[in-house]
């Protein structure tokens, strides 16, 4: 169950990272239509993270365990090695362990934050603060600081994070981050999306007031040194863009209209669907019966013993590249139970580069630890693939290395 938990998390961090990369890689793209797209377009990192719990066809392995006893640099598998059971259990305690630190810091912080009401210390940032029932938290300088009309802009400001649900996008930030402690990727995205909404709310605010810019300007420049809450559940006034760069935003308010909302949805729909395409298999469950798969391949010369860890009805898949130009081969193979108790291999032979299926499947019903030799011609007239294997069921902690 721990080591299911520990790499469908890991598979998270994977897709998690994928996205933030592609978005900071796009990014002048995306301010150039616009604070509302570039906010937008942060939708992206949770719909690459559902795409792990989306249906779809087990036709190709996701990931097999590899302990290579004594695998030459040769043998390349297609999949990450994984760690054995003991280790990923260390390894989940740790993880868990940072998340509550993360999450327990984060809530003292709110909480230290709602000790305040709605009045703040002098030199703070107006903020939105809470989640079901937020409420606008000014500083006690307020008035003096600002002018009425700049009060009026800053207070619509707030009011357009409360309407728009910012604070939940705050929350999803947090828990990710907490979920992510180790990732700094996720550290960087969530500050990016809590001062990408700050912006979306400027253009929001003066799309409806277009003629307050100049007025909108003299209030950023005076809350230039405002120190902005670090709760989580809030939605501040000062963001973490360089003042420069939200002023000149402020002349970018293109509407998300139509037919960028459709933009940002195709792309969105595309990048998401490629991510589910390149998963190749759903994970294992969690109590399925694991298979371990020892072989010896002799090709000429060459001798090479890569050993897999499987589940009942998950292909496993290696392949194995040679430097005298003898060819590359990769093997699949799959192992289901019989009624009686015995094991059914069915290996499919891949050769070339890149890798072709080769005509012949081979099905071969074995008792579990039976060993078993085949052999293979080259299609290219080089020397045979011959594999010695011994397939046999293997408990959840099964370590080959002990």
């Amino acid at each position: 169950m721990t080591d299911f938990i520990f790499f469908a998390g890991l598979q998270q961090a994977l897709l998690l990272s994928l996205a933030v990369i592609l978005l900071r890689l796009v990014r002048p793209l995306l301010l150039r239509q616009g604070a509302g797209f570039t906010y937008a377009s942060w939708w992206l990192v949770p719909l690459m993270l559902l795409t792990q719990a989306l249906p779809r066809p087990a036709t190709e392995p996701l990931g097999i365990v590899l302990t290579a006893a004594s695998a030459p640099a040769a043998v390349r598998l297609t999949t990450v090695p994984v760690l054995p059971a003991s280790s990923t259990t260390q390894w989940l305690a740790l993880w868990l362990a940072g998340t509550l630190a993360v999450l327990a810091l984060q809530a003292w912080r709110q909480w230290r934050l709602a000790q305040l009401g709605e009045s703040f210390v002098a030199g703070s940032s107006p903020a939105l603060v809470g989640l079901l029932s937020p409420r606008i938290a000014l500083p006690v300088d307020f008035e003096q600081r600002f002018t009425p009309e700049e009060r009026e802009l800053i207070l619509v400001h707030e009011a357009m994070h409360r309407a728009r649900l910012d604070n939940l996008w705050n929350l999803l930030a947090t828990l990710l981050t907490a979920m992510h402690w180790w990732n700094p990727l996720a550290w960087w995205a969530a500050s990016r999306m809590q001062a990408d909404h700050e912006l979306a709310r400027d253009a929001s605010v003066l799309r409806h007031r277009p003629d307050s810019i100049a007025t909108y300007t003299r209030a950023l420049l005076a809350a230039h040194s405002l120190r902005a809450p670090s709760a989580p559940i809030a939605s501040r006034w000062v963001s973490t863009h360089p003042l420069i760069e939200r002023i000149a935003m402020l002349n970018r308010r293109q509407m998300l209209n139509r037919r960028r909302i459709a933009l940002l949805g195709l792309c969105l729909l595309s990048t998401v669907g490629l991510a589910w395409a390149a998963q190749t298999a759903p994970a294992a469950a969690p109590n399925a019966q694991r298979v371990y798969i020892q072989t010896e391949i002799h090709i000429g010369n060459h001798v090479s013993k890569p050993g897999l860890i499987t589940v009942l009805g998950v292909p496993a898949t290696f392949g194995i590249d040679h430097g005298d130009g003898s060819g590359h081969w990769e093997i699949v193979m799959t192992v289901t139970q019989q009624p009686d108790g015995q094991l059914l291999v069915h290996t499919e032979r891949r050769f070339g580069n890149p890798p072709q299926k080769l005509d012949g499947n081979h099905s071969q019903i074995n008792a579990s630890g039976n060993p078993i030799e085949l052999t293979f011609p080259a299609p290219d007239g080089g020397p045979a693939f011959v594999m010695k294997r011994v397939v046999r069921l293997v408990a959840a902690d099964f370590n080959p290395s002990r």
